[in-house]
């Protein structure tokens, strides 16, 4: 039957347990009963929980549920569109998201490329910067040997 703790019994359950019976007296073993009851007990408290869950989820804020002729079908009907809406809404989430993540790692993508370019950009500046400051410097030397070598 599984773990008492994980497991909710069902009518069926509780209908066809068999308890072994004890030789020396009449009767069924107790620590058997007793533990098939301890798991009547879970089930009864988890199917309480739930219940009063869902009760207070299907709350009406103090409305009494409608009583006339065919209310039941109609409130079902509402909770099916309702649940129909959700799923739609969920599924709508999870594509957005996924277009969401993929335009994400695109961004990512183009951001990357876009830094190596400038990266690159950059380099080329320094080296052009640097081979102007070389001949900057070779101009000046050109001009202070002129300069000196002059009486």
């Amino acid at each position: 039957m599984g773990d008492a703790n994980d497991y909710v019994l069902t009518a069926e359950d509780v209908r066809n347990q068999v308890f072994t019976t004890v030789r020396l007296r009449e009767g069924y073993d107790l620590a058997e009963v007793d533990v098939f009851l301890g798991m009547v007990e879970t089930s009864l408290t988890r199917l309480h929980r739930e219940y009063e869950r869902l009760k207070a989820r299907c709350d009406l804020g103090g409305i009494p549920a409608p009583t006339w002729p065919g209310a039941a079908e109609v409130i079902a009907s509402a909770q099916r569109q309702a649940e129909a809406i959700v799923a739609e809404a969920e599924a709508r989430a999870r594509d957005v998201e996924l277009e969401l993540r993929e335009r994400l790692r695109r961004a990512a993508e183009i951001l990357a490329i876009t830094e190596q370019e400038h990266a690159r950009d950059l380099e080329n500046r320094r080296q052009q910067a640097d081979r102007r400051r070389a001949d900057i410097q070779d101009h000046l030397s050109w001009i202070n040997e002129f300069v000196a070598g002059r009486p």
